[in-house]
């Protein structure tokens, strides 16, 4: 399995425990009662706007789509904004704001163990993980939340796919991508690393 794999190469590079994900995937099933997989069937057909985190997501003046997808902390600010997601990708780092009628595709993973508390403030969850998927949980792929957010829309085959605020190629995080940042900040060198990786599948994803 294509993923499987990738996931086992990403731990071995970050030095990742695999009994920490299957154990934060364990955790994440069991909170999980209803499978909600259909509800993502919203995309079919649609415009998807895939908003990111990065640095040029204030700027955003319009969304032009039918179907919005946070990636994470971004949706603190579409919030704040009055906009709120149709779904919402996440690790579970960035988001502080739990719209009730978003749909929310949770990644469960080693180093979230203990941000998993924050399903609870969620209604309508996918628990996905990064070890082979068992009970409720699956598996879309993708690394970071934003190319997984390209990877789950493509998915559900989409008409069109736009992509908002996804700077993978700017020297800075911005300041949404993590509730503690407050402003932006210079990117890290294993930031930038995760950001190529993260440039290179959607690229793939959307070519």
């Amino acid at each position: 399995m294509k993923w499987i794999s990738f996931y086992s190469k990403i731990r071995e590079w970050l030095r990742f425990s695999y009994a920490k994900d299957y154990y934060s995937a364990s955790l994440l099933n069991q909170t999980i009662t209803e499978d909600y997989t259909y509800l993502l069937d919203e995309i079919r057909g649609k415009k998807v706007a895939i908003v990111g985190a990065g640095p040029s997501l204030t700027k955003i003046k319009e969304i032009d789509a039918d179907v919005i997808i946070s990636a994470d902390g971004a949706t603190n600010y579409l919030v704040s904004k009055g906009v709120i997601p149709d779904i919402v990708v996440t690790d579970l780092d960035g988001i502080e704001i739990f719209p009730d009628k978003t749909v929310y595709v949770v990644l469960a993973h080693g180093d979230n163990i203990t941000r998993l508390g924050k399903v609870k403030e969620m209604k309508y969850v996918i628990g996905t993980c990064q070890v082979m998927p068992f009970g409720r949980l699956k598996l879309f792929g993708g690394f970071t939340d934003g190319d997984r957010a390209v990877i789950l829309a493509k998915k559900f085959n989409p008409e069109k796919i736009l992509l908002y605020a996804m700077d993978f190629d700017s020297d800075y995080i911005g300041k949404f991508s993590k509730p503690w940042y407050g402003a932006d900040v210079p990117i890290s060198w294993i930031k930038r690393e995760k950001l190529k990786i993260a440039k290179n599948i959607v690229n793939e994803v959307l070519q």
